[in-house]
């Protein structure tokens, strides 16, 4: 039996941080009836202010709402949002879809699908990529994972909130693709740090030598945005460093499984496992380069 479409008016959104106030904002501003939860209540007192209609669970947001956007820390928050008590699944109806923009496990994401098909409800991982300022720009890039018509179905809701929306096959396919972006995230970010280190220890001006090579084959979004922050030592987080330490964690226990070598992507784990450790977790990647630079003093120290 085919399932009557129609247009989405009332949507809930969970996870108010860096990135999922900014997202909320947009819906709030593109006219639709949003929902909001968050554990703490400033994001949410803030977003009421706008005339967003403040919830005290998962629960009632789903409740009020035909589609619900999660944007969460991790697996476990995401499984204990939709399934746990007072969790969306205790409120949604037949016919409403879930999004969950988080970056999580693609294993956790085909498990909450198959509950919620239980109960008529559609379910997408969506990751995106993109940092706060692409959020707070609508240019955010979606990979969508999950059946072709609950995707068709949310496309317009998204389109409000990213400027590349690509759906990549079953759920979990999302979750996949982005590890992928986190891999050469990772490899990209380390190569800057390098690049920044090694022309300040060889007397070069840092600032000059990443307009230069920016300019050509060894530019990379990284090296251009995050390079000259290294510099300048402006750690203020557009990504946060304990962010990119889960995903690469995920991405270490997703290529364990498939026996799978990733020595550039082990080594990014180590060295950011590393940069939080030092307590710099809630700093952005950038301070990736206070790892490298602590290694050459050891180092020179040593000689």
């Amino acid at each position: 039996m085919r399932r009557e479409t129609y247009v989405i008016e009332r949507v809930g959104f969970i996870g108010l941080g860096l990135m999922g106030r900014p997202m909320a904002r947009r819906l709030l501003a593109a006219g639709y009836g949003l929902t909001v939860h968050n554990r703490s209540r400033g994001p949410v007192e803030e977003l009421a202010s706008m005339g967003a209609v403040p919830a005290g669970s998962p629960r009632e947001v789903a409740e009020r709402s035909e589609a619900v956007l999660l944007m969460l820390p991790d697996s476990a928050e995401v499984e204990q949002v939709v399934l746990g008590k007072d969790g969306l699944i205790e409120g949604l109806r037949p016919g409403s879809v879930v999004v969950d923009c988080s970056t999580v496990s693609p294993e956790t994401e085909v498990r909450i699908a198959a509950k919620l098909k239980e109960i008529g409800v559609d379910y997408l991982d969506a990751p995106v990529t993109g940092s706060t300022p692409a959020a707070e720009g609508g240019t955010l890039t979606f990979m969508v994972g999950g059946e072709r018509a609950a995707f068709e179905r949310v496309l317009p809701i998204l389109r409000h909130l990213g400027s590349r929306i690509e759906h990549m096959g079953p759920v979990g396919h999302g979750q996949l693709t982005k590890l992928c972006n986190q891999i050469a995230v990772a490899g990209n970010l380390l190569a800057a740090a390098e690049a920044v280190l090694f022309a300040k220890r060889v007397g070069l001006d840092p600032k000059r030598v990443i307009e230069v090579i920016g300019a050509g084959a060894a530019s990379s979004w990284q090296l251009v945005n995050l390079g000259p922050k290294m510099v300048e030592r402006d750690f203020r987080p557009g990504f946060k460093a304990v962010h990119l330490k889960k995903d690469l964690r995920i991405v270490m226990e997703v290529s364990e499984r498939h026996s799978l070598p990733l020595p550039l992507a082990s080594l990014a784990w180590q060295m950011v496992r590393s940069l939080v450790a030092s307590g710099y977790g809630e700093q952005g990647t950038q301070a990736v380069i206070e790892v490298l630079e602590r290694l050459a003093s050891d180092q020179t120290a040593e000689g």
